[in-house]
């Protein structure tokens, strides 16, 4: 797996519909929306990571959220994934972050990511089959993004913007 930030343009229209998707555009910390892309009903579905903070640390995995080694390293929030076009991903490239201390951070979890991949994509495969078809709890449903109503949104884009459907087809991982 590898490493990518979104298009803010993309990510900007999305929010228009579903607010749970961060407003990145014009933020104080000028970092990009990072994350892993996964295979979820045959799309690219773009998972975003969070940076460490103290609470990942006592915090537990939940169905949404995944923590890296144990909350040391943030983690990914499954209950923001969106669907996107392969073409508004751009892949992260370790030697062009000046910033010494975050590029080290991206390169651990990027480890711990790549060890733990199957996982990773099993539990978003499952909390995405969970919210479309309603067997969670209210609580749970509050924090997830309507995914349905993304890849719609997702394929009004794509036609208005004139992208063929293969370009958000990710190819499967091998387990």
């Amino acid at each position: 797996m590898q490493l990518y930030k979104v298009d803010i343009d993309y990510c900007n229209y999305l929010h228009y519909y579903e607010p749970k998707i961060p407003y990145i555009e014009n933020e104080k910390e000028n970092r990009p929306f990072i994350g892993v892309v996964l295979n979820v009903n045959g799309k690219n579905f773009f998972a975003p990571l969070t940076s460490p903070k103290k609470k990942h640390l006592i915090m537990k995995d939940m169905q949404d959220f995944l923590k890296i080694d144990g909350g040391k390293l943030g983690g990914i929030n499954l209950n923001n994934m969106l669907p996107i076009p392969q073409s508004y991903l751009e892949r992260i490239e370790f030697s062009n972050i000046e910033d010494v201390k975050y590029q080290n951070m991206l390169k651990n979890q990027m480890k711990w990511i790549n060890q733990n991949e199957l996982r990773i994509h099993n539990r978003a495969r499952n909390l995405y089959y969970l919210i479309l078809n309603g067997h969670t709890t209210e609580a749970l449903l509050r924090r997830c993004c309507n995914f349905r109503l993304l890849e719609k949104k997702c394929d009004d884009f794509m036609q208005e913007h004139k992208l063929r459907e293969e370009e958000i087809l990710y190819c499967y991982f091998s387990a």
